[in-house]
């Protein structure tokens, strides 16, 4: 096959469907960078012959730039080999993985999920109902996940690819006052629905955590990132980044009861985590390096009667007086 075939089957490719649609200068951005080096003036003519060789693609001249698309009834292309197997991965990877691909990932794919969609209505059997049979769920409380704007968070998702800053009004949780903010997106986090964008904000090295449905007026900058040059999302995260930190690490040690402390074992709150009981009482003693976290706090009183702080004593007083205050609210 061709290099101007293959070049010309990848920009078919990248033509999205109407109302969408999509400039010479961006197919040929996209072009570039899939390999395909070529001028505008040659794309411009490869559409124009194109479109009058059998393929419905459509010049939208209406307003500048002007941009290519699939007509209003064009079929959806047909991408050979897509063994049902193959099928049922991209369904997956849709259901459980778009929140965590980038725009331009999940632009190109596209096509691939409408053609697993296809090929799974007409097979039958166990291939067809598996995507209905497995589920994510989180441990905690099951939450309405907040909306955002999808503008913003397309803006925020192609900032964090392109490693570029953006500017955006974002309102506070502490105080609800609005600010605006140019943002150094470091790295994103999905947690219990809530998508997270770990930041820097101007030119301030202090790495912090924006919920992304709180951002609004989000607007591109051509300024590249401002990175800190030891920053890691995976030793962040370890390090309780997303958790609340509220000071350095704790040497944790706990009483629980033997049937609650069985989750422990088998995934330890630290690497160095030591189990020793249960006791005569029926109490599991643990000892753990832990950060100093509010979300340890929660899981703490989560446990309730299950649990017993007994270091850092300042830990366990405040846990104590925590819960006095809990129970006075019951006693009236």
């Amino acid at each position: 096959m061709s290099s101007t075939l293959l070049r010309q089957w990848t920009m078919l490719r990248m033509i999205p469907r109407h109302p969408r649609k999509i400039t010479v200068s961006q197919l040929k951005s996209q072009l570039d960078a899939q390999g395909y080096e070529t001028t505008e003036r040659t794309l411009q003519r490869d559409l124009v012959a194109l479109s009058g060789k059998g393929f419905a693609l459509v010049a939208d001249e209406r307003t500048r730039p002007h941009g290519w698309q699939w007509g209003r009834d064009m079929k959806i292309l047909d991408i050979p080999g897509m063994e049902p197997q193959t099928a049922l991965a991209f369904r997956l990877a849709e259901q459980f993985l778009k929140p965590l691909m980038a725009p331009a990932t999940l632009e190109a794919l596209s096509p691939y999920f409408l053609q697993a969609s296809q090929v799974l209505k007409g097979t039958s059997g166990n291939l067809k109902a598996w995507p209905y049979k497995v589920r994510i769920l989180s441990r905690g409380q099951s939450l309405i996940p907040p909306k955002g704007n999808p503008d913003t968070l397309m803006i925020a998702y192609d900032a964090l690819f392109s490693d570029h800053q953006f500017h955006c009004h974002y309102k506070r949780r502490t105080d609800n006052q609005v600010k605006e903010y140019v943002v150094n997106p470091l790295g994103l986090v999905f947690r219990d629905g809530v998508i997270y964008l770990v930041c820097s904000l101007f030119d301030y090295k202090d790495v912090v955590q924006l919920a992304l449905h709180r951002m609004s007026h989000a607007e591109p900058l051509a300024t590249p990132v401002k990175r800190p040059s030891d920053f890691d999302l995976d030793a962040y995260l370890k390090d309780g980044g997303l958790d609340f930190r509220l000071g350095g690490t704790l040497t944790l040690r706990i009483d629980l009861k033997s049937v609650t402390a069985q989750h422990l074992a088998e995934t330890p709150l630290s690497e160095d985590q030591e189990i020793k009981g249960p006791d005569a009482e029926g109490w599991v003693h643990i000892k753990a390096t832990v950060p100093d976290t509010a979300q340890l706090r929660w899981w703490i009183l989560g446990l309730g009667e299950q649990i017993r702080v007994r270091h850092p004593e300042s830990l366990k007083k405040e846990i104590a007086q925590t819960l006095r205050r809990a129970a006075g609210l019951y006693t009236a």
